[in-house]
């Protein structure tokens, strides 16, 4: 792969519902146009650099401000036999968010201050779904009874806010981010933003 990615990729109908492409600059930035009728549209900025297997990566300038779930444990004595799951974004409790324990052997939603208890004296895993994520964290100590979660930045919008190590395939004159979207080079002049 060589100065030949640099470029744009993708062409939209005139006119159109929908609309996507993704500019490479030479400077290393690009700039990824998502349209959508129902959602809006937002550009997207930010760098982007080679990897292995004719892949390149993106990294948007706006990042998450948590982007890593964590958790605190702790061993709790009032709690014999039970454990205790409290889940939180950076804005409060995640209240009725789906919790699965131990590779989903015990399931529970969570109350709406986002606590959830389970009759079990170990630990192992915890599962949450909140609207349509899912993320599994282990659980270091199986002996923690009393578990904290805050959950990273979700990206739940139609249209994205932040690529975060956003890996795309490039294949000839084309950039094929999955199955459904492969977008081919076509000229400057079919960019349809500013």
């Amino acid at each position: 792969m060589n100065k030949s990615v640099i470029g744009l990729y993708g062409k939209c109908a005139n006119p159109y519902l929908a609309c996507t492409q993704i500019e490479l600059k030479s400077d290393n930035t690009f700039e990824y146009y998502i349209f959508m009728d129902v959602g809006g549209e937002n550009i997207i900025k930010g760098t982007w650099k080679k990897a292995p297997n004719n892949s390149i990566i993106l990294n948007s300038f706006s990042q998450p401000e948590i982007a890593k779930t964590t958790y605190r444990g702790k061993i709790n004595p009032k709690l014999k036999g039970k454990v205790k799951i409290k889940i939180s974004d950076k804005n409060g409790e995640l209240g009725y968010s789906n919790i699965l324990i131990n590779n989903g052997t015990q399931g529970a939603a969570a109350n709406e201050s986002g606590i959830a208890e389970f009759d079990t004296s170990v630990l192992n895993n915890i599962t949450y779904n909140f609207l349509g994520q899912e993320e599994t964290i282990k659980i270091e100590n199986p002996n923690y009874n009393e578990i904290e979660i805050l959950i990273r930045d979700l990206d739940i919008n139609a249209i994205p806010e932040f690529l975060t190590d956003y890996k795309i395939r490039v294949k000839g004159k084309k950039l094929i981010i999955d199955s459904d979207n492969v977008f081919k080079k076509t000229s400057s002049k079919n960019k349809q933003w500013n």
